[in-house]
C-alpha cells in the first residue's frame, strides 16, 4: 500500500506524480494563486498605510512603485487575479450544478476566458509598462 512521504512540499508533490491530470493541476494552480494573492494583499496594504503620513508621503510611496518592473508584476497579478477567479467560479459551478463529470471541460472553458483575458490585459497593460511617465 502506498505511504504518503512527510512534508509540506512532499505532500503536493506525491499529488502530482499520482494524479497528473487537468484537477490535480487546477488544484495545485488554485491553492499557489490563493497565496499569493494573500501576500499581494499585504504589500497593498502597505502601500496604503503610507497614506497616514499624508498626501506628499503616499505621492513619494506611489511614485517608487512607477516602475517598469511593477507595471509588469501588475501584469502578473492579473494573471493570478484572473485564473483563480475563473478557477474558483469552475469549482463553485461544479459543485453547486451538479456538474462534477464534465469538470475538464468548464476548466477548458475557463482558460479560453483566460487566455481572452491575457490577451486584453496585455494590449491594455504592455504599453504602459514601457511608456515613460
Amino acid at each position: 500500500m502506498y505511504q504518503p512521504k512527510s512534508g509540506f512540499f512532499k505532500k503536493y508533490k506525491d499529488a502530482l506524480s499520482l494524479n497528473p491530470n487537468v484537477g490535480t493541476w487546477s488544484w495545485l494552480l488554485h491553492r499557489i494563486t490563493g497565496v499569493i494573492l494573500v501576500l499581494y494583499l499585504f504589500m497593498h496594504f502597505l502601500a496604503l498605510s503610507s497614506s497616514v503620513g499624508g498626501e506628499a508621503t503616499f505621492n513619494a510611496w506611489l511614485s517608487n512603485l512607477q516602475t517598469p518592473l511593477t507595471h509588469i508584476l501588475e501584469i502578473g497579478l492579473m494573471a493570478v487575479v484572473a485564473f483563480h477567479l475563473l478557477n474558483g467560479l469552475r469549482i463553485t459551478i461544479a459543485d453547486f450544478f451538479f456538474l462534477t463529470k464534465p469538470h475538464k471541460t468548464l476548466f477548458w472553458i475557463a482558460m479560453i476566458i483566460f487566455l481572452i483575458f491575457m490577451v486584453i490585459t496585455l494590449v491594455v497593460f504592455l504599453p504602459r509598462a514601457f511608456s515613460p511617465h
